[in-house]
This record gives C-alpha cells, structure tokens and sequence, in this order.
C-alpha cells in the first residue's frame, strides 16, 4: 500500500488507508473511473496515487484546501463528495479500507490542528498533476 512511499513528518499520523475510484456522473448514470487510487489520509493530508504499472509520483491534499466533506449515495453504492478551494469536487467510491470509513478519516483529518513542519498549500505542481491525471480519466 501507499504508505511505505510516503514520509510522515512529525506529529502526523496515519487515520486510514483506502482504495478509492474517481466516480463521474454520465448519461449511464455513475460510473467509476480507472484506474483505482491508493489513498492515504492522515491527521495533515490526504495522498493519492493511481495504481498503475507505471509509477507516479503521489499527489497530496493537504487540509486546509479541503472546504467541505459529505457522503453521497452514488445509485446502489456510498461514497464521498469532497469540495476543494479551487472548486473542484471529487466523487469518492471507496473499493477497500484500512481503518475508519474514508468520509470519517476527512472529517477527523479537518479537525486535527496542521503541525507547524507541514506546508499549508500543496505545492501548484501536484495539484497540476492531479488535476491533468483527472481530466484524462
């Protein structure tokens, strides 16, 4: 899983570990994207990265660029809405966990004070990054 690959920096902690599919809402109705996503949140940030053959550098979201997290019910399944600062809003279908269900791991990781090591703004190229790779799916 995703967090052999990632460092934690002091007084960050892991809430839960996910596979998660982008959903998108079509004329078919919902319907989830590929590849799947590894998704790490912890108590800072939440860290994405496809599961693919070739290797991508994981895409991180930290806290405070989340606005807003709610579960919605995508036809016969659940999942989450989770509103970001530039307005975009990602569609959450959570395949397999590793802790708290993905929208309670959200709502703990905003309530959790950001420790003083961590950058409050993701850094422009993995947002770029994350939001070229959704754009292709």
């Amino acid at each position: 899983m995703l967090t052999n690959q990632i460092t934690l920096v002091p007084g960050e902690s892991t809430l839960g570990q996910y596979q998660v599919a982008i959903v998108r809402y079509t004329a078919s109705g919902w319907v989830p994207t590929v590849p799947p996503l590894n998704a790490v949140v912890t108590n800072f940030r939440i860290v994405l990265q496809p599961q693919t053959r070739r290797r991508y550098d994981p895409a991180t979201i930290p806290s405070t660029y989340v606005m807003r997290v709610s579960e919605v019910q995508f036809g016969n399944t659940r999942g989450v809405r989770v509103a970001l600062r530039d307005g975009l809003v990602l569609y959450l279908q959570m395949n397999w966990s590793d802790g708290d269900l993905l929208a309670d791991a959200i709502k703990k990781m905003l309530i959790s004070p950001v420790g003083k090591s961590f950058a409050l703004h993701p850094t422009s190229r993995d947002l770029s990054r994350l939001l070229h790779f959704i754009q292709q799916l």
